[in-house]
């Protein structure tokens, strides 16, 4: 399996591919552009996006999606449908989505928003807005950053430390860092204020 970041300026957004080694069938999370450049790296690496993991539905992971959809045939999953405008599937906490060769284990982390998930794939964690090197998502009020702090203390915390950090806004991060260094998570501040923007 090989992995490749793709930043978008439009949204200061990551999206992930994860695809073979040789030309095949691929993973995409949080796809908040679809442009040349992107369609480039697929293309050149003989890459089809069969598979579109949404870590929630903020445009600034899901934008891209309607290009996406007009030149690949693929099947998109998220928490809640109902916010889409497009077709997608439903999953939730303790599923394991079988995408071509790859397990995702499917965690619910809602806080930043209400269909916040995250998605484990072998020794990688996909965070989206839930968490990032040194921070947490932003919210809109003390409740539901206590709500975020609390999804990441009950499912994320307990996983490996040495699982690689890939959120959705920022630098790759280590769980094993995050718990150790990351000021939102540390026990004085599980009831504090607001995170800064994600």
């Amino acid at each position: 399996m090989r992995l490749y970041s793709y930043y978008a300026v439009r949204h200061f957004s990551n999206c992930y591919v994860l695809g073979p080694t040789q030309r095949g069938d691929a993973v995409l999370v949080d796809p908040g552009v679809f442009d040349e450049g992107l369609l480039r790296l697929l293309e050149g690496r003989g890459l089809a996006p069969r598979h579109v993991l949404l870590t929630h539905s903020d445009h600034g992971h899901i934008d891209g999606i309607r290009t996406l959809r007009k030149i690949y045939d693929t099947t998109i999953y998220c928490c809640d449908p109902a916010r889409l405008d497009f077709p997608a599937t439903a999953v939730r906490s303790g599923q394991t989505l079988r995408c071509g060769e790859l397990d995702f284990e499917v965690l619910e982390t809602p806080g930043h928003s209400d269909d916040s998930l995250c998605f484990r794939q072998d020794r990688i964690l996909f965070t989206g807005d839930t968490l990032s090197a040194g921070s947490v998502g932003r919210t809109d009020s003390p409740y539901f950053h206590a709500l975020l702090v609390a999804s990441i203390r009950r499912r994320l915390l307990p996983l490996p430390g040495d699982l690689l950090v890939l959120p959705g806004h920022g630098p790759p991060s280590t769980l094993g860092a995050e718990k150790a260094f990351n000021p939102y998570l540390a026990p004085a501040a599980a009831n504090g204020g607001n995170a800064p923007a994600a």
